[in-house]
């Protein structure tokens, strides 16, 4: 590819004109607009890496917590899980429903109550569980893959929001420019006529 034809060598040339440029000043604004745009999307770039690693030092906290707190047991259905359903529309099974389960807590103390069934499954199954230090049922603790996850998806959104938010802020430069362009090319072209007319 040659120079010519680099959007941002342009655009460069653009905001630091060379002897004898033909560039407007409206022309160089646009252009100063581009390359602060491309500026600030850089600097955001590690902002967002820092907001990301902030997330995974949270998270890695909070996953390293609820692991000191809630203990896998293996609980038993004392009775079936909802019946399988299906959406006509759309195919799609319904979720699972409490049902009446029972299961033994780590220092041998049984406990009995509800836990989440899937649709079919029948009295007796056995599943793994997690539990609070109350003994009842907790959601399972985060993962080391979901704190990963969490961070990566904090750092490319906000960075995708940086580069939407400053695409928006340029079309809207360049927008305002064109509508001044072409007030102006009128006017000379009004004026042009104007001249001829007289002549």
């Amino acid at each position: 590819m040659s120079t010519s034809s680099n959007p941002l060598a342009r655009m460069w040339r653009t905001v630091l004109p060379r002897r004898g440029s033909v560039a407007r000043a409206s022309d160089r604004v646009q252009a100063a607009v581009g390359v602060l745009a491309v500026l600030l999307a850089l600097a955001a770039l590690p902002v967002a890496a820092s907001v990301g690693s902030e997330t995974y030092v949270r998270q890695q906290g909070e996953s390293a917590q609820q692991l000191g707190e809630r203990t896998p047991v293996t609980a038993t259905l004392l009775a079936d899980g909802p019946a399988i359903t299906v959406n006509s529309r759309s195919g799609v099974a319904g979720g699972g429903e409490p049902t009446d389960a029972t299961w033994t807590l780590p220092d041998g103390t049984p406990r009995v109550g509800k836990v989440v069934a899937d649709e079919g499954t029948l009295k007796g199954l056995q599943f793994t569980i997690w539990v609070g230090r109350e003994g009842t049922p907790v959601d399972p603790p985060l993962s080391g893959a979901a704190v990963v996850i969490d961070a990566a998806g904090v750092r490319l959104g906000l960075w995708i929001c940086a580069l939407v938010l400053l695409a928006a802020c340029y079309r809207i430069t360049v927008f305002a420019l064109d509508r001044f362009r072409y007030a102006r090319w009128q006017q000379e072209w009004l004026q042009e006529q104007d001249r001829k007319t007289r002549s």
